[in-house]
């Protein structure tokens, strides 16, 4: 006798569950058993704890460029042309770009950690062959990746945090709770030219949508950056929190419902 369960927690449906079904608007987007789509939060924990141990042996000279380049955007455009440009929505322009700048440096140390550094880790040093070896799956090892994405993204977040609100660029106490929201934005990995630099340019960083053609803001809501953007410039200008939770839902379902596909990529180029 066969007997069906639909839940949306997943650790129900691996304790109860010989075989399991994720499935997205009617579609099957993963099959198989438990073991092969839920993380071991143990073995996660494992591959989060080694790529922190080589963090921090090397963390002077990789917070450096990260932080570097929201500065110069905050000088050039915060300060510069922040001269011509008074307000945007009653807020001071540099005090507008600001937040948007924090979100930004998540975005971009999540970009570097998904893209060149899993490639040097898979193809360079061969790494991931060397972990599967052991009782680490490869879900495990996504998970274990995603989670210090995020870690090092809530990082140089909360770096450009800290000099933003040094220059005074910050006028509400729940800034403080950024990070936590930055952590969300690290869990994505981004294709640099058709993804990364029109988020970066049009998720409202650097000007709001309220003069463009409607069907500009509804592109940029699909894109995780854009929420990442609305709730740092909440938080340090003052926060709605119904808006709030809206985008963070957003992030979270979106970051929980994609997370099937690194897994099947990485099974299908390492497991045999």
């Amino acid at each position: 006798m066969t007997l069906l369960l639909s839940t949306h927690y997943m650790e129900e449906a691996a304790r109860l569950c010989d075989r399991l079904l994720i499935m997205d608007e009617g579609r099957i987007v993963a099959e198989g058993a438990p073991a092969d789509l839920v993380p071991s939060p143990r073995h996660a924990a494992a591959v989060w704890y080694r790529n922190a141990s080589v963090f921090s042996k090397l963390w002077r000279g990789a917070l450096l460029p990260t932080f570097l380049d929201p500065f110069f955007y905050l000088l050039a455009l915060g300060f510069g042309l922040g001269t011509y440009v008074a307000q945007v929505n009653g807020i001071p322009y540099k005090d507008f770009v600001a937040p948007g700048l924090i979100a930004s440096a998540a975005m971009w140390s999540a970009a570097f950690e998904t893209t060149y550094n899993v490639y040097f880790r898979m193809n360079e040093l061969r790494l991931y062959d060397n972990v599967l070896s052991t009782p680490v799956e490869v879900q495990d090892l996504v998970a274990g990746d995603l989670a210090w994405s995020a870690t090092r993204a809530t990082l140089y977040g909360t770096v450009v945090l800290v000099v933003v609100a040094a220059l005074g660029l910050v006028s509400s106490p729940w800034a403080i709770l950024i990070p936590p929201f930055v952590a969300l934005g690290g869990l994505y990995s981004y294709f640099f030219t058709l993804g990364i630099t029109p988020m970066f340019l049009f998720s409202g960083i650097f000007f709001p949508f309220d003069r463009l053609p409607g069907w500009v803001e509804a592109v940029a809501w699909l894109t995780p950056l854009y929420h990442l953007v609305e709730i740092t410039r909440g938080m340090a200008n003052g926060p709605d929190g119904v808006q709030i939770l809206i985008h963070t839902a957003w992030l979270a379902a979106v970051s929980a419902a994609l997370f099937t596909i690194p897994v099947r990529a990485l099974r299908a180029k390492l497991v045999p």
